[in-house]
Formats: C-alpha cells, structure tokens, sequence
C-alpha cells in the first residue's frame, strides 16, 4: 500500500512538472503581445521587424518535432526535458544584455524550440506514467495551458507597468532555470523507456506507419475551427456577416479557446471512461459541423453566438483525444516521436487554412474599397469560412473509415484466435 501511494506521489509531481513546464512555454508564447511597445521602443523596430520576432517562435517549434522525438526515444526525458526548459528560458537573454536585434530573434527561435519538448515529452511520458488515464491527464494539463496563456496577459501587463521589461524578463529567465532544475530531481530513471533500436528502425517505424498517417491528416482536417476561426478570422467574420462590434466579436472568439479549456478535461474523460477515441473524435467533428453549419446561414440568434463558440471550443479539443489514441498506435518508447509527427502534420492545417480562406476571401471580393482598404461582403466570408465545415466533413468520412477497418481487424483476429483454440 505505501509503495502504491509513493509512485502515484512520484507520477503526479512528474506529471505537474511536465505541466508546469508546458504553462511556462504558454506564457513566452504569448509574452509578445504584452511587451510589444517595449520591444519595439528598445530595440528601434517596426512592425514588420517585430512580427518576425513572434512568428519564429512557430518556426523552431514546429520544425525539431521529430528530432526532440528522436531525443527522448534514444536519451531518455530525465536529461532532454531540463535541457529543453534551460534552452527555452536562455531565449529570454538577448532582451535582457545588450546583444542586438539579430540575437533577440536568435533567441525567440531558442524559446520556440525548447517549448516543443513540452508536448512531445508529455505524449511520450504520460503513457507510461498513467496508462489508464493518458488522454485525460494529457487533456488537463493542455486545459491549464490554455487558461494561463488566456488569463495571464493581465497580470503580466501589470507586473511590467510596476517593475519594466527587462525585471518582469528576469523573473520569467529564473522561474524556468529554477523549473529545469525540479524537473530534473523529480524525474525518477524509472519513468524513461529507451529504444534499443536504431535511430533509422525508429524512424522508419514511425513514419511507415499508414495508420498513423493518414488518422494524423484527418484529424488536421478538423483543425480548422481553431487554427482558422479562433485564430484568425473568427472576429472579422463574425463583425461582417452578423454586424457584431470588434470588442464582442473579440470575446466570442475567445470563448472558443475558453470552451477548448473546458473541453480538454470533458473529453478525455468521457474517453477514459469509454475507450471510444475514435467516436469521441468522430462525434467532436460532426457537432463542429452542425455549429459552423448554423453560423454560415447568416440567420443565428446573435445571443446563440456565444454558446455556440462555447461548443465549437469544447469540441476542438478532440486533438487531445486523438494524439492520444495515436500515440498508441506504435510502442511506448515511440509515442514521443509519434506523437510529434502527428502533432506536426495537425498544426501545419493550420496554415492551410489560414491561406486557403484567405485566398477565397480574396477570389471573392468585389473591388468595393473603404479608405483605399478592399471591403469584403458578408457572402465572401460565408464563401470563405466554408471551407472548415467542408473540411471536416471529408475528416469525418476518412476516421469513419480508419475507425471502421481496426474494428474488421480487429474482429478477424479475434475470430482467428478463438478458432485456433
């Protein structure tokens, strides 16, 4: 009994570690926003200069996936995750010693890299860690995420209003040194499962995986509601085709990522509970479907709005259910990579929809301009907005059909096993 009670005191703190790690990256993420005008004034930029500076961060993130994947499989976490956390608070140096602009971009791609960890490692860890609750533990610690990045810009703003960049910097620098350092003594050798294959058979094992391929292509279908909508051109939709003010339009988009909070904890349980991943996430897709089918009418209660953001939110959150399941689809010292690679081909939908509804929108303008601006009608945005419910329309179909031959798979096997005994 005390032996039970230490390892899960053991797994939690491991797991609220992971988790702290992952909330800390949530704030360098969005630190831009709050310094903007500091940056900008210090380092003599513009716009176009510090637009740079924040988007990197995406670039490093996205683009050492796999080889943080490669890491953890060959390394071991006890060792890559405090490298990658002292790796994300080093970024935050060139905004504090007088290295110049070049270096403050160095040193957001550093943040972006080392955060990548954050996700890879949770996927690979937390199925060793809670086997029975992977997806709901994964869920919860992407729920505190989203409600640190959403609610700490305030606090934050005021913390520099009070003391200035370069102390509130110094802080965040030394609570991820600090953070490293924990996470380093509470990550027990237990808990790291190393390949013994080589890096090419891991590799291969991953990225041959049919299955896990094209189940990671349609999830990214069904990124839209989002990467597309919450992100990007939720507000001026929704000022355009139902007349809403910017600030409101701002906050029912944001009730998107507030529903996606909830829906990070919902999901996944009702998924632990039933083991259902694949009708979780093909359900999530057809409820996303039927909301945005509603708004494109252009006839919504304008008071519905906000629910409806709400669900679209709570519903966005079968990503977490499905890297999940995927994660599952190759050995426990692979789900890092795998989850990576999966993780990877999700998030770049988001840039397709970003571009594809932009070039739409764009297709179908009619030349009217307001104040040398193009002005777009409201029947452009629904034209343009409609290619997420198209998408994951196709989405829905394609799990169907992944869902549906692992179950004739499945019941061959089993059928084959019965008859052979």
């Amino acid at each position: 009994m005390q032996t039970t009670q230490h390892n899960k005191i053991i797994s939690f703190l491991i797991w609220l570690s992971i988790t702290m790690f992952y909330c800390y990256q949530s704030v360098l993420r969005m630190l831009p926003n709050i310094i903007s005008d500091d940056v900008m004034a210090q380092f003599n930029v513009g716009a176009a200069e510090f637009g740079s500076f924040a988007g990197i961060y995406y670039i490093g993130y996205i683009v050492v996936h796999i080889p943080i994947g490669i890491a953890l499989s060959k390394i071991g976490a006890r060792k890559i995750l405090p490298i990658c956390i002292i790796l994300t608070a080093i970024g935050l140096l060139p905004l504090i010693l007088p290295l110049g602009w070049n270096s403050v971009i160095i040193g957001r791609a550093l943040i972006g890299i080392g955060s990548s960890a954050a996700s890879v490692g949770a996927l690979q860890i937390f199925r060793i860690i809670y086997p029975a609750h992977f997806a709901r533990m994964l869920g919860l610690m992407v729920s505190l995420g989203l409600l640190t990045a959403g609610y700490a810009g305030g606090p934050l703003a005021t913390i520099l209003l009070k003391i200035g960049m370069q102390s509130m910097v110094n802080i965040l620098l030394y609570a991820g040194l600090s953070l490293a350092l924990a996470t380093y003594f509470l990550m027990p050798k237990s808990t790291e499962e190393v390949s013994e294959n080589n890096i090419m058979s891991d590799i291969k094992a991953v990225l041959f995986n049919y299955k896990l391929l094209f189940t990671s292509l349609f999830a990214g279908l069904m990124i839209g509601p989002m990467e597309g909508f919450a992100d990007a051109w939720g507000s001026v939709f929704l000022m355009n085709v139902y007349g809403v003010e910017k600030i409101a339009a701002d906050i029912l988009t944001l009730s998107i990522v507030l529903g996606m909070s909830f829906g990070c904890v919902i999901l996944p349980f009702v998924t632990d509970k039933t083991g259902y991943y694949f009708g979780v996430t093909i359900g999530s897709g057809i409820v996303m479907f039927m909301c945005f089918a509603y708004m494109l009418t252009g006839t919504a209660h304008i008071a519905a709005l906000n629910y409806i953001c709400i669900i679209i939110g709570i519903f966005s959150a079968y990503q977490v259910v499905i890297l999940a399941k995927i994660a599952t689809f190759v050995s426990e010292e692979r789900s890092g990579m795998a989850g990576a690679v999966a993780n990877m081909i999700m998030m770049a939908f988001g840039g397709f929809f970003h571009n594809a509804i932009g070039r739409t929108l764009e297709h179908s303008w009619d030349g009217t301009l307001v104040n040398g601006a193009p002005q777009y009608s409201g029947e452009a945005f629904i034209s343009s907005i409609s290619i997420i419910p198209s998408s994951i329309i196709v989405a829905v179909i394609g799990l169907t059909a992944i869902a549906m031959t692992i179950f004739i798979k499945a019941k061959k096997a089993k059928l084959a096993e019965i008859s052979s005994n």
